[in-house]
């Protein structure tokens, strides 16, 4: 790969010899470099590739405005996200991540602090993130030295949903938040009940709807369902699928794609053991 643009002493365009274009980053990678020199492999710490969710000026900008040891950090983090989550986390994720983090560093060393919404909404939705940014938080103490407000656990769970989604910029991760919310409401108020939130049934209810989103987002269908299994919960009962019905068409107008029929008898099943336990 050989240079063809330096940004700084950080970051420098490159191209393979089949045009494909990487940003790369490492400590004096650009320092006494030249247009069209041969990048040394030693010295590239990581390569972000353009792409849909970041354009080359958006990394490059990103590269400028943080820290270095901001990006590792958040490189590790991201790492250690892929061991918790797997590894569909995506790399894009690092650049916001470390964006976010800087900021956040910046605040506590300038002595404010930011108040957090969404405090049920992240417990609720995504309690595995929250408890995975809780440990994060203790991991960047030990890395950085300082101790950030619990509160930040709140905007760092929804990268770490965001890294799972794949989405470029955070507000289609809140677009998603907000569609889970509703089809939420929309159980709840069809079955005249309320949900418990604590309740493993939620829980699996909840993760099921995330990943038929997630699912549908990757251009991925569910694993087909005995037909016969979806006609017994249609006849059990079918207030539960009237149920399932409303949620796949609040999705389909959300997102513009349509809920498949598998996928609406396995929102039923959810739904007649949810209700079952409310």
């Amino acid at each position: 790969m050989k240079i063809t643009k330096i940004f700084n002493n950080s970051a420098v365009l490159g191209v393979d010899e089949h045009g494909r274009e990487a940003v790369l980053f490492g400590r004096g990678i650009g320092f006494r470099s030249r247009t069209g020199d041969i990048i040394d492999d030693s010295v590239v710490d990581k390569r972000f590739v353009p792409g849909d969710l970041a354009s080359t000026d958006r990394i490059v900008q990103y590269l400028e405005d943080i820290p270095v040891e901001d990006i590792d950090l958040a490189d590790s983090i991201i790492a250690e996200a892929k061991l918790e989550f797997g590894q569909g986390v995506s790399e894009h994720a690092v650049l916001p991540l470390a964006d976010h983090l800087s900021f956040a560093l910046r605040r506590l060393r300038e002595g404010m602090e930011l108040e957090y919404g969404m405090h049920w909404e992240v417990e609720s939705l995504y309690p595995r993130e929250l408890a995975f940014a809780q440990k994060m938080l203790a991991l960047i103490a030990e890395r950085r030295g300082v101790v950030l407000p619990d509160g930040e656990a709140i905007p760092l769970a929804l990268h770490f949903v965001n890294a799972q989604f794949g989405a470029g910029e955070m507000s289609e991760t809140m677009r998603i938040t907000d569609a889970l919310l509703a089809v939420m409401r929309t159980a709840a108020t069809d079955l005249g009940i309320e949900f418990d939130a604590q309740s493993v049934f939620f829980a699996r209810f909840v993760t099921h709807v995330r990943y038929l989103i997630l699912r549908r987002i990757r251009g991925q269908r569910a694993a087909g369902i005995d037909p016969s299994v979806g006609d017994a919960v249609r006849v059990a009962s079918p207030l539960s699928y009237s149920v399932a019905e409303s949620m796949a068409d609040e999705l389909s107008a959300r997102f513009g794609w349509e809920v498949e029929e598998e996928e609406r008898f396995y929102l039923a099943l959810h739904v007649y053991r949810l209700a079952g336990q409310s």
